[in-house]
């Protein structure tokens, strides 16, 4: 990696190049995400604009052909990459997912529109008999939960691409890191924490959206900042009592089988770190890091 990371940085056209054939091939668009990020981290918008442009083709064409995944991962990925290289406020980045997830969410429906709606209506058919083994069911509220499928299943999508597009640019600053301060990335993951009004905006948003006619697709796209400030929290207080990777370990396989449970956890205790700041009464008093955060933007 770390040869392709110098052929990257050598220039605009290797770094178009790299970025260009990840877009083209199938599945592999989050890499040239990565690249991008990196490249926008580093270089900024003046040397970066052009890897942007051209790398954005392939994208482009994807979505001509009905797959427009590519595209706004990259574009999501670079604007995020932009505005951590001007702000380095990680809580900021986090939190602009939710409006990125939203427009995402909105492109989403608007081009999608005849699959959502076939998914829809599959759901539709299923749920009464779904809702059936639980208990009485609700005709008012399963007539509701029904109007609501095709904007929930498109703010899931934009939830999911928002998703994409943060873990995109993490590895990209994870990769800057390594290259031009080792260790710098782990210290500014470890202290992500969001600020108590955007803790409070995203859980009015969580529980709010879906009692508001047109506002249910909010509900998903706002727990992206809460899910990866939870991760961070996490992160942060594994290493401040230096428990190892193991912990973490059991986390992430553990979100894969139970999610339904881990991912409300996680968002709630991201929303009272939000209030409390957890880290902060954990931290000894000669914790202060001098780590540069700058990972070498140029």
């Amino acid at each position: 990696m770390q040869g392709l990371a110098e052929f990257i940085m050598r220039g605009r056209r290797q770094a178009t190049l790299v970025v260009g054939l990840s877009v083209a091939v199938p599945l592999l668009f989050w890499f040239g995400a990565v690249v991008l990020a990196l490249v926008l981290l580093r270089r900024g918008w003046s040397e970066g604009m052009s890897v942007v442009v051209w790398g954005a083709l392939p994208a482009l064409a994807w979505a001509l052909i009905g797959d427009p995944t590519p595209l706004l991962v990259l574009l999501g990925s670079a604007a995020l990459a932009l505005l951590l290289r001007q702000r380095s406020e990680w809580s900021l980045v986090v939190m602009a997912t939710a409006p990125l997830g939203l427009v995402f969410a909105l492109v989403l429906m608007a081009t999608l529109q005849a699959p959502l709606q076939q998914l829809a209506e599959q759901i539709q058919a299923a749920l009464p008999q779904m809702l059936s083994e639980l208990g009485e069911v609700d005709e008012a509220a399963l007539a509701r939960l029904q109007t609501m499928l095709v904007p929930l299943l498109a703010g899931l999508m934009g939830a999911t691409h928002a998703s994409m597009t943060l873990v995109s640019l993490i590895l990209a600053r994870a990769w800057q890191a390594r290259l031009y301060n080792p260790g710098g990335f782990r210290e500014e993951f470890h202290r992500l924490r969001l600020a108590p009004w955007m803790g409070v905006v995203l859980v009015l948003a969580v529980f709010g959206g879906p009692q508001v006619d047109g506002l249910v697709l909010l509900a998903p796209v706002a727990t992206v900042p809460l899910l990866f400030a939870g991760l961070a929290l996490v992160h942060g207080v594994v290493g401040i009592k230096r428990l190892g990777i193991g912990p973490l370990v059991v986390l992430y396989v553990a979100l894969l089988f139970v999610w339904q449970v881990l991912y409300p956890l996680i968002m709630i205790l991201a929303f009272i770190d939000s209030l409390f700041d957890f880290r902060s009464r954990l931290q000894p008093a000669s914790g202060a890091s001098g780590n540069d955060d700058s990972n070498g933007q140029g």
